[in-house]
This record gives structure tokens, sequence and C-alpha cells, in this order.
């Protein structure tokens, strides 16, 4: 239900970066529809080994470094042991999943023999930049500013677990002149200017439907005092223009027979995980952009862009498929996918799996694809 929006001298550098900051996330969305990309950490060189029985359940920085002090306060050392155990307090389970995943991924390539090479990952970031008019190594520059990530970081946890999904998902995806269209009228065609109330409840949706159709005029502060959207209500229920094949087939079709001034019925829009209910005010409809798919080019973009969002479709599913497939033993968060409880101790009829803070998946041949792609 929401568009997303994108200035000579210092307004240019503040454009860039809104600009940017969206672009960031719409990075991270290319990888696996919202959910993949940032939750990866690529294992380094040696780092997805099986450690020797010595250094079990201790993190290595390199000789007797683990063992040195970090710090002296008034002449308080603070161990690196006691770091280390702070950070995997704080932050181990996710960097464990991260790392989960990240092997996953690197299985997967060597049993297809996929292999990702450092001036791809470079190119796929020219190719970025280049989309969004910006020089590469300002968008790097960007990235690091606004989601906090090294260029180095940037290739390794975001590019390349993108570029090998993509691989994994392949390249051939299927269109149809129908998806085609649907494309063009969402991206170009006519919108539907509007003001929204949600609700949680359908009795509560009720009560403000009467209040509303009792007093159209204000709907806005009735949106602003009952609606549960804490966007929406602080703009008196002003939501951005509803464009058809969007999201929610219920709610579009219900606002495309509104004509301005019109008030809804109470649109169902819940899921499985939540009900909500809807209630619009029409303000009118937009004129559209373009009014062929014909017209200025544009095939080839609707084209472009609906290859991008199938490939992102299948990239997720991909990782989904792999990821269901693998056996994962997860030591720190006691949980296992081949069924197996793991426990600290022994019980009848139950195999006991000894946790170890700092394990590391074995990977066997995925070190080959690790070091090989070790540059992106």
């Amino acid at each position: 239900m929401s568009d997303s929006t994108q200035t000579n001298g210092s307004q240019n550098s503040r454009g860039t970066r809104a600009k940017a900051a969206w672009i960031a996330a719409g990075t991270a969305i290319v990888v696996v529809v919202a959910v993949v990309a940032f939750q990866f950490l690529r294992p380094r060189e040696g780092a997805a080994g099986e450690n020797a029985p010595d250094q079990a359940g201790r993190a290595s920085m390199g000789g007797a470094m683990n063992r040195q002090p970090l710090a002296r306060v008034n002449g308080d050392l603070i161990s690196y042991d006691t770091v280390a155990a702070e950070c995997m307090q704080r932050y181990g389970a996710e960097v464990l999943e991260s790392f989960i995943n990240r092997t996953i991924i690197h299985q997967a390539c060597a049993r297809r023999g996929i292999e990702i090479r450092e001036d791809e990952v470079r190119e796929e970031i020219v190719k970025i930049a280049k989309k969004f008019d910006i020089d590469p190594q300002q968008w790097l520059r960007v990235i690091q500013t606004e989601r906090h990530l090294s260029p180095l970081q940037y290739q390794q946890d975001v590019i390349w677990p993108m570029l090998a999904l993509k691989q994994l998902a392949g390249k051939d995806v299927s269109v149809t002149e129908e998806e085609m269209q649907q494309v063009f009228t969402r991206d170009y065609g006519e919108r539907v200017k509007a003001r929204m109330i949600l609700c949680d409840k359908l009795h509560r949706a009720q009560e403000v439907w009467n209040l509303v159709k009792n007093d159209p005029q204000n709907f806005g502060k009735i949106a602003r005092e009952k609606s549960i959207d804490p966007t929406s209500k602080s703009l008196d229920g002003q939501i951005q223009p509803i464009r058809r094949y969007a999201g929610n087939e219920n709610l579009e079709k219900e606002a495309f027979k509104l004509k301005e001034g019109e008030i809804s019925g109470i649109i169902d829009v819940s899921t499985p995980e939540a009900q909500r209910y809807v209630i619009l005010l029409c303000e009118g409809h937009t004129v559209p952009i373009v009014k062929s798919i014909e017209d200025q080019g544009i095939r080839a973009e609707v084209l472009r862009q609906l290859q991008e969002e199938k490939t992102q479709v299948a990239v997720a599913k991909v990782f989904e498929r792999i990821k269901k497939e693998a056996q994962v033993d997860n030591f720190l968060a006691n949980t296992s996918t081949r069924g197996v409880q793991q426990a600290g101790a022994t019980s009848e009829g139950r195999e006991r799996v000894t946790p170890a803070s700092g394990y590391r998946t074995r990977v066997g041949a995925v070190n080959r694809t690790a070091n090989q792609a070790d540059g992106p």
C-alpha cells in the first residue's frame, strides 16, 4: 500500500544520501526479499574448519593473542576471554546463525561447482551504482555511512551471497505478456488517492465505520484517534496512492470501485498472523504516468523489472529449500534439524551432545569454495 519515494550543492548530497538509504535496503531485498541478505557473515579462511581439540570453545586471534589482556584500567586487566565471553552472550546466537546460513550456501555452491569470482563481485557493485547514477566509490561510501558496512563487508556479506543464490536459483525465468501488463499497470497506471483507518478487530472497525459515515468531514480526525497504523494516523489517515497488482487484491479491488469523496465498506485485509480491517476515504484518482507499454521504450524496463522480481522469488525459494535440506546441530541454541535433542547430560534413550562455545561446523570440501571466493 506504499510506494518508495526518492535534490545542486548540499541539496544533491542530501538527495543522494536519501536515495541511497532506500537503495541499500533495496539491495538487501534483492538477495532474498528482506530475509536473507544481512543474515550472512562470510566465513574467512580457516574459520570454517574444525577447531583443534585444544582450541575448542575458544575464539582464536592467532597464537597466544587469545590469552593476552586487551586493556588495563588503573592497573586492572581486561582479558581477551572476558571480552569474548561478553560478545558471545550478546551476539553469539545471531553470529552463529549467520555463519550457519553462510555455510549452507557455500556447501550448495560446492555441490553445484559454482564459483563467484572477485571480479564478478566488483562488476555487480558497478552495475548497482550505475543503475542509480552514482559513482561506485561514492556508492560504497554511502553504504558505509548509511548501512555501517565497510566495502569489504558489503562485498562479502551482501553482494557475494546475492550472486551465489542467484546462480543456485538459475538465470532463466519465464515471463508472460499478462505478467508484463500487470507490472506495467502497477508501476505506470492509475492510482487511488486515499485516507485510511486501520483496525485490528471487526467490532472496532464497525464502530469506526459508523463514526465516519455519520461524520465524513472528520475522517482525518477519526483516523488520528482510532487507527492502529502509526504512520498514517499521524497524517490524518493519509497514505500513498493505492496501485493495482501491488499486494493486497481485496484492498485494491475495493479502492478502485470508489469515486472521489466516497467511503468504502469495511475491507478485510487480514493475514494468517493477524486480523486487520481497513476503511478508506477516496480523494480521487491519478492520471496514468504512461498510457501504453509501447510508449517511450517502457516495455524493456518492464521486462527487466519483472525478471528481477521473479529472480528474487526464485532466490528466496532456493534458499528456503537448501536450508530445509541441511542437517544442522546448533549447540549454542540447543537445537537440531535431525530430531536430536541436545543436552549437557545424558538421559535414557537420548543422544548426548556436548555444547561448545566457539563451535564451528564441519564443511569439508566447502573450504575450497570459501578460499576461491575469499576476495568477494
